[in-house]
């Protein structure tokens, strides 16, 4: 028998797994749909039934984000339990089963779900507002905006990780310890990032989003300097290797957990 993975063992645990948790899932999709439908129904409502492309990508950002965090960091609360930690780390299965269970919900179905529930809500809220003739919403669509969409999904996958980590890692109040601690790095990159830009250029750098560009000081006048293409391209390879390298620190946490 394959002591680290067997789809029958990995599809029983998947299977088990929603049954137990189907109801607490289905209610937090009810949750998930209506504060969308609530907040993004309002918000087209004030704009007279205006909703723009976008506005529909800044509402898919952020409810993507934060829900998929949240949603994310609760998917090992039983460990943080002893009375259910111990059926649960008992399991005849492996630790790289129970953790690919985990990463499938949170990660896998997580996105599917959302992205149908958003675009059904965004669809509705559009086509009540285009029954004003004088305003035609368009539906923000994955494919014209495909580069915007894949950088929404590296975000998300950066945050997963991160959340997947401080879940195992963290035994009570997993969100707020661990955006706590991502709230703590990000300051500090931020921090070192002008003094690192001022020893580079040997000029004064001003306060600037990472990986937006440098912002630079010289005589009075002020130059932005714009990644290349190249750059992105680096900074989408960094974010899959963290992200990756974040999976990783979460599975071996994991492997540590004992009764």
């Amino acid at each position: 028998m394959n002591n680290i993975f067997s789809f029958q063992r990995f599809f029983k645990l998947l299977s088990k797994h929603t049954r137990e948790q189907y109801k607490t899932y289905l209610i937090s999709t009810g949750v998930l749909i209506g504060i969308l439908s609530l907040i993004m129904g309002t918000a087209a409502y004030f704009n007279g039934g205006e909703f723009g492309v976008n506005g529909q990508l800044v509402f898919f950002y952020l409810f993507l984000f934060l829900s998929g965090t949240i949603f994310t960091s609760m998917v090992f609360s039983d460990l943080g339990d002893k009375k259910k930690s111990i059926p649960a780390l008992t399991l005849p299965v492996s630790h790289f089963e129970r953790f690919l269970v985990g990463w499938a919900y949170s990660f896998l179905f997580f996105q599917a779900i959302f992205i149908i529930c958003f675009f059904i809500i965004d669809f509705i809220i559009i086509s009540i507002g285009n029954i004003n003739p004088l305003i035609k919403n368009e539906l923000v669509s994955m494919i014209d905006k495909k580069d915007q969409f894949l950088i929404a999904f590296l975000i998300f996958g950066l945050l997963h990780a991160t959340a997947f980590l401080g879940a195992i890692f963290f035994e009570k109040l997993h969100f707020i310890k661990t955006a706590f601690a991502a709230f703590v790095i990000l300051i500090i990159l931020q921090l070192v990032n002008v003094p690192i830009i001022n020893q580079l250029f040997r000029t004064n750098g001003r306060m600037q989003p990472m990986f937006v560009g440098i912002s630079l000081e010289e005589s009075g006048r002020s130059f932005f300097i714009a990644p290349s293409d190249l750059a992105y391209n680096i900074v989408i390879t960094m974010f899959i290797g963290v992200t990756v390298l974040l999976w990783t620190a979460a599975f071996f946490k994991l492997k540590e957990k004992q009764v």
